[in-house]
């Protein structure tokens, strides 16, 4: 398996250590290659270059001799013409390819890109014998491209965990003083522009119009420097003090707590790949409302697991909040669409299985554990 660790970090290498320590590591044999381990970031080009190409040479002697099965390589968008030339370099081993692609913007990766790019990606596509993408948009634009490649679907997957303790709640309710009783909508990831925050404080003064028990709640720092301070000028001229609690950058264990205090999950964000924080709040049973933008269709069914709107539109926000709020009904059953949606295809077991059976598929079944 080819990617970002030692030691993880980002999101791709926390997905390679989930499968690496998943149950699948007693049915195949997992050998691990850091493709970026120690690159030296400060060094001048032909010192970075220098380091690309010895990596390209241990990563060949490694297949040429390790009699590998099959190479498992997982690629993000800036990184794409490494891919290429690992996957060359496999083939030329003798190596079947599953590539595993974790990029968001297609966009960017190929219908912007310069020729240059757009002609070592055609290439680098047909390099590999199976493809692993986030969402369907990504496999009909590869399809699109002429690619015989079985393409196959694996979205972003998290743990399925036991809910946080009544005592860890209550202590996220304490230091957020959110009012028993009160609606709680939260929002989870930077704030900003993309996130579509300036969009919720628009739409928040027709939702505490109507009912002034609503509370948002943003976890997340700033995305682009600035905005923070834009975002708490508009709260403090609009007299929102009352309504919103930004928590800042939190650490990742105090989330499920606050999640447990909501009534709502609410991401109405520009650009998306394919957000973790929805497959979260869907975890933790709550109704999502998100902006029809990339992957996001194809995590939450209008109308089955949330409501889908609009990006850049305050009035559906507050529409779509007063809904939930209004019909508790509408809302437990979005909410039990969530929840069902996650056991079906987010949950890390579930993705498991799949990929269990893109390898069989490649090279056969495993050695049960």
């Amino acid at each position: 398996m080819v990617g970002p660790v030692p030691p993880p970090y980002g999101g791709i290498a926390s997905v390679m250590e989930d499968i690496v320590s998943s149950t699948l590591s007693r049915e195949f044999a997992f050998d691990v290659f850091p493709r970026s381990a120690g690159f030296p970031e400060g060094e001048d080009f032909w010192s970075r270059n220098l380091f690309r190409l010895k990596r390209f040479f241990q990563f060949f002697r490694r297949v040429r001799h390790g009699r590998y099965g099959l190479v498992h390589i997982h690629s993000a968008d800036p990184v794409f013409l490494g891919t290429t030339i690992f996957m060359g370099l496999a083939r030329f081993a003798g190596s079947r390819i599953l590539l595993h692609m974790h990029g968001t913007d297609w966009e960017w990766f190929y219908d912007a890109a310069p020729p240059l790019r757009k002609l070592y990606t055609r290439f680098g596509l047909r390099l590999a014998d199976r493809i692993l993408v986030l969402y369907s948009l990504w496999r009909e634009n590869i399809k699109n491209l002429g690619i015989k490649a079985e393409i196959d679907v694996l979205p972003n997957f998290v743990h399925g965990t036991e809910p946080p303790d009544p005592g860890t709640v209550r202590q996220m309710r304490q230091w957020l003083e959110i009012e028993e009783g009160a609606f709680v909508v939260v929002t989870v990831g930077t704030v900003g522009w993309r996130k579509g925050t300036f969009d919720i404080l628009k739409a928040l003064p027709a939702i505490e119009k109507k009912d002034p028990t609503t509370r948002f709640i943003f976890v997340g720092g700033e995305e682009k420097p600035g905005e923070w301070d834009q975002l708490m000028a508009i709260v403090q001229r609009d007299d929102l003090e009352t309504f919103v609690r930004f928590t800042g950058e939190i650490p990742r264990s105090n989330i499920a707590g606050i999640l447990a205090l909501g009534d709502v999950f609410l991401l109405p964000s520009y650009i998306e790949g394919m957000p973790i924080s929805i497959i979260e709040a869907m975890r933790a049973g709550l109704p999502v409302i998100a902006s029809r933008v990339n992957a996001i269709p194809d995590l939450i069914r209008d109308g089955v697991s949330g409501i889908l709107i609009s990006p850049g539109d305050p009035e559906g926000i507050a529409s779509a909040v007063l809904a939930l709020k209004t019909n508790p009904v509408l809302r437990r059953q979005l909410a039990h669409g969530a929840r069902n949606a996650f056991e079906e295809r987010f949950e890390f077991g579930v993705a498991m299985a799949r990929l269990r059976v893109v390898y069989e598929q490649l090279i056969g079944p495993g050695i049960p554990g």
